[in-house]
Parts: structure tokens; C-alpha cells; sequence
């Protein structure tokens, strides 16, 4: 099983590890059975891995912390789904203020944010700041969309930004840039769609596992 850095545990040696876009058996038992920490699944009818609470309470449960990446349910919404589908975290797209975060629960949000539509770096570190209290984490992607999209962000910039929470790398990771993106912004953890894909929805063995083992540093 891998290990992966974490705030109260320094003496692991990766980055924590999400896969998101899950929708089959096959692939969440892969994920498993290579240590991946957090699996996502995304409730979202027009994403081509869109998922419902009950195909996700059907699939298997392991280890890993399992993640609901929303954009438009209400606050309420989002706990009766994670409550169906026995979800751990909800991972907000939507623009959701810190209301919304506090009302699913602060110690279950992971917030995105996208760099792309900040005009400069202090700007973004300004939001980021103002769901601190608010969030468990926060992520950073590169598109504008719901997840794979295979778009990527600047690394070098990324590396001069300061965190007011443990923060995801996202937008499209893959085995051929997945070592450089973890080396230059060093972050807490790294979230996996379309760069470990055979097509939406369905996870490729060989690219899972050879990012997989890049990713230990």
C-alpha cells in the first residue's frame, strides 16, 4: 500500500492521492487495491461520469475516503446525497459561498477554486483565505467545467502561492507531467480524472498504476 504526505504525519513520503470520475466496480477495486486515498464520484447529470446516489452505494467500500463532487444541489441536497450514496467528503464546484460550506459541514467541504479566472495570484489567495474556516481543503483546477477536462495549470506559479488550508492539485494529470506537477508545486494531494483514463468514466489499469508510481518522491 502507498503512503502520502500529510500535515499531522510527515514521515510518509507522496502525496495524498484522489481519483476522480468513478463509475465502475472494476475501477474502484483497482483504486483500492493500489492505496489511492480518496475516490470521487461526480453527481452531476451533464458530465458524461455523471453517477447516482445509488449506483454509488452499490459499489464496493474500502479504505478510501469517498467524494462527491457537486455543482448545482442545495446545501440540503448535498447532505441527503451524501447520506445515500455514504459519502465522506463533498467537493463544491459551484461557486458555493462559506453559508453553503457550513451548512454541509466545514470538516466534509473541499472547495475549488480556479486560477484561470483570477487576474493575479494575490487575488486568488485573498478567496482562498475567506473559506479558511470554512472548508477542510481546497482545490485548485484548471478548466471551467467539471473535471476531465485534461487542461493544466502553471505549476511554477502555483509553487508561490500561500495556503490557508491542505490544497489538491487538479486538471489534467497523467503520467507524463504527473512527476514535474509534484515537484514544482509540491502539494498536498493530487486529483486524477481524464489523465488516467480509457474513455470518461472508465479508469486505464496501466496509466493508474504508472502514475501511481511516479508519484511517491
Amino acid at each position: 500500500m502507498r503512503e502520502h504526505v500529510h500535515q499531522e504525519d510527515p514521515v510518509t513520503v507522496g502525496p495524498l492521492v484522489k481519483v476522480c470520475g468513478l463509475r465502475r466496480p472494476e475501477d474502484v477495486t483497482l483504486c483500492e487495491e493500489l492505496g489511492v486515498d480518496w475516490t470521487g464520484f461526480i453527481f452531476y447529470p451533464p458530465s458524461p461520469r455523471n453517477v447516482t446516489p445509488e449506483q454509488v452505494a452499490a459499489l464496493p467500500r474500502g479504505r478510501a475516503a469517498r467524494v462527491g463532487v457537486f455543482v448545482l444541489p442545495s446545501a440540503q441536497e448535498v447532505r441527503e446525497i451524501m447520506d445515500r450514496a455514504e459519502l465522506d467528503l463533498a467537493q463544491l464546484h459551484g461557486g458555493q459561498d462559506q453559508r453553503f460550506c457550513e451548512q454541509v459541514g466545514p470538516e466534509r467541504v473541499v472547495k475549488v477554486f480556479w486560477p484561470l479566472r483570477y487576474p493575479n495570484l494575490a487575488d486568488l489567495e485573498r478567496d482562498m483565505g475567506a473559506f479558511a474556516s470554512s472548508c477542510r481543503a481546497v482545490l485548485l483546477d484548471a478548466g471551467t467545467a467539471v473535471g476531465g477536462h485534461g487542461v493544466s495549470l502553471d505549476f511554477t506559479a502555483l509553487a508561490r502561492l500561500s495556503f490557508p488550508r491542505p490544497w489538491l492539485l487538479a486538471g489534467g494529470l497523467g503520467p507524463d507531467n504527473i512527476q514535474e506537477a509534484v515537484r514544482r508545486c509540491r502539494p498536498w494531494g493530487v486529483d486524477l480524472n481524464s489523465g488516467v483514463e480509457e474513455a470518461p468514466g472508465r479508469k486505464s489499469p496501466v496509466l493508474l498504476r504508472s502514475v501511481l508510481d511516479k508519484i511517491t518522491i
